[in-house]
């Protein structure tokens, strides 16, 4: 018996059961959703996978200029980090519909994220993002086993 390792699509959102939502303070980069890795499960970043992100603050979408965004991987006790998208523009991060506008991860080669860590995306406006109102798709790969 032999195993081949199998990468699944897998879109990841904010109404993923593992994502923590915290609302942002202004003028710093903050966690705004954090996704947990599962026991059992790791999951793959590859180059050109795609990210969509629509943020909103205390009174409607975030229109300025100056609102950034970035992705980091986290290990499990979250000491070290890994950007793996941004600091980018939020304008550059909120199409959803057009694949070919759709903002992409910018790695060199695939990077694995183990069981227990942390994909964590982050925003730093000049006002408080309102987490609850906004919301993200980040369409990444999951790697399984498959006995042949």
């Amino acid at each position: 018996m032999t195993t081949q390792v199998i990468h699944d699509p897998f879109h990841l959102t904010n109404t993923d059961n593992n994502i923590t939502e915290a609302d942002g303070t202004a003028n710093i980069f903050s966690d705004i959703w954090k996704y947990q890795c599962p026991i059992g499960v790791t999951h793959v970043l590859r180059a050109g996978q795609t990210f969509s992100l629509y943020l909103e603050d205390s009174s409607s979408e975030v229109g300025n200029q100056t609102c950034r965004v970035q992705i980091e991987v986290r290990d499990p006790a979250e000491q070290d980090t890994l950007i793996v998208y941004g600091p980018a523009l939020y304008i550059v991060s909120k199409e959803f519909r057009d694949a070919t506008l759709k903002a992409r991860i910018g790695t060199s080669s695939d990077i694995l994220v183990p069981e227990r860590y942390w994909i964590v995306v982050m925003a730093r406006d000049d006002g408080a993002i309102d987490a609850s109102d906004s919301y993200f798709d980040l369409y990444i790969a999951r790697q399984r086993a498959k006995v042949i």
